[in-house]
């Protein structure tokens, strides 16, 4: 008996083996309704093969220029600050363009394209930026998703970017074409605790975050801030890009009477919310990721309100005179992006004119920043593209961005 339940058990088991063969052969079933499912974008692989950086002594531009490439919102939601971060562009070109051109004969230019759209939308323009442009280099939004397409394209062409981005995980890569031009979400949240649980002892604070890729990812690295240093952890609100209704939003801030409000939104979000907010919440500290704070120059009415900055790159806008500029041709006053923007068309054109029309040169230029002694500028960066200024908490105001203390 036992001997045949052996046999028994052995053929089941030869049997299972074969009918696991026979399916593990047959070529994968076709979708029964004959539909295929198609990608949400795409890119064109000819168009993004990695060829490998170019030789040092190679242009491939046209005759006379050497474009300065920029993604930014330039329709949609998001225009009003595209646009005034093109102003803080064009600004800064004009008065390259009136230092004369570059030392083989080409003019300093700038290009534009918009990264308004479905995703993969910033890919496709930021290709074109390069391919059909010719951009030297191209300066990105503060969009996360916008600086991650970028760095995955420039590890595949070789084309260094400046980035608004202040999403910690794109430096985290190491992806060598890449610089942050700002502070990312770390530094902002260090200098906001401190201000906020270290010089100011408060303790409840409000933690409003959009409910994207930035909005979590800034608003994590709060709550990560505020537990190390053993603080009360905030209370956090999650609110869409379009808020149902902005007056029961409002109204249930309001009810909590926290000591600060963090805002971690982008600034078409902040522009709707911080109104509603300052109704219920007069005396509560704002304090406003870069992001977010970039249209606080519009309205002088909303109190008191901080954000993160570099003090330096500040205090070297203003000796240009950029601020009164600035709000000439906008009538607002330059958030910290639209300054950063401002310094980095300088510091492309004081590349290109030091190391020539070479994107691979240039990216040199920007990584060996800071350790040259001949380096001009207030940005330089880490081996890992973050920036090395010192940042701290800056005061936003309708006249100027100043720093100070709540």
């Amino acid at each position: 008996m036992r001997l045949k339940s052996k046999t028994k058990l052995g053929h089941g088991l030869w049997l299972v083996f074969l009918l696991g063969f026979f399916v593990m052969s047959q070529p994968a079933a076709a979708q029964s309704d004959g539909s295929e499912a198609k990608p949400y974008a795409k890119l064109d692989r000819q168009s993004v093969t990695y060829r490998g950086p170019l030789d040092r002594k190679a242009k491939e531009l046209p005759e006379g220029v050497a474009p300065i490439g920029i993604i930014l919102a330039l329709s949609g939601p998001g225009q009003a600050e595209g646009k005034a971060l093109l102003a803080a562009a064009q600004i800064a070109l004009e008065e390259e363009q009136a230092r004369g051109t570059l030392a083989d004969g080409r003019k300093l230019t700038l290009v534009a394209r918009d990264e308004s759209g479905p995703w993969g939308q910033a890919s496709s323009e930021i290709l074109k930026l390069v391919d059909e442009d010719h951009a030297l280099v191209v300066l990105t939004s503060a969009n996360g998703n916008t600086a991650h397409q970028a760095d995955q394209l420039a590890n595949k062409i070789s084309f260094p970017i400046l980035t608004l981005a202040s999403d910690p995980t794109t430096t985290e890569a190491n992806v060598p074409w890449l610089f942050r031009l700002g502070p990312s979400d770390t530094d902002q949240v260090r200098a906001f605790c401190q201000r906020i649980y270290t010089e100011l002892g408060l303790h409840y604070v409000l933690l409003i975050v959009q409910s994207d890729h930035d909005g979590r990812i800034g608003g994590g690295e709060f709550e990560k801030a505020a537990r190390e240093l053993g603080a009360n952890p905030p209370e956090k609100v999650e609110i869409a890009s379009s808020p149902a209704s902005l007056e029961s939003l409002s109204a249930s801030i309001g009810a909590k009477n926290p000591d600060a409000i963090v805002v971690w939104t982008d600034a078409n979000l902040a522009r709707k919310l911080l109104p509603a907010i300052r109704k219920d919440t007069a005396g509560a500290s704002v304090f406003l990721c870069q992001k977010a704070a970039q249209f606080a120059g519009e309205d002088a009415e909303l109190g008191r309100m901080f954000t993160v900055g570099s003090v330096q790159m500040q205090q070297k806008a203003s000796a240009n005179n950029f601020e009164q500029t600035y709000r000439a041709r906008t009538g607002a006053s330059p958030g910290s992006d639209a300054v950063e923007v401002y310094e980095a068309v300088h510091l492309v054109a004081d590349g290109l004119r030091r190391v020539g029309a070479n994107r691979i040169l240039l990216r040199e230029f920007f990584a060996t920043l800071g350790k040259t002694a001949d380096a001009a500028g207030a940005i330089s960066f880490d081996p890992a593209g973050n920036s090395t200024q010192k940042f701290a908490v800056v005061e936003l105001s309708a006249a100027a961005a100043v720093a100070s203390h709540p």
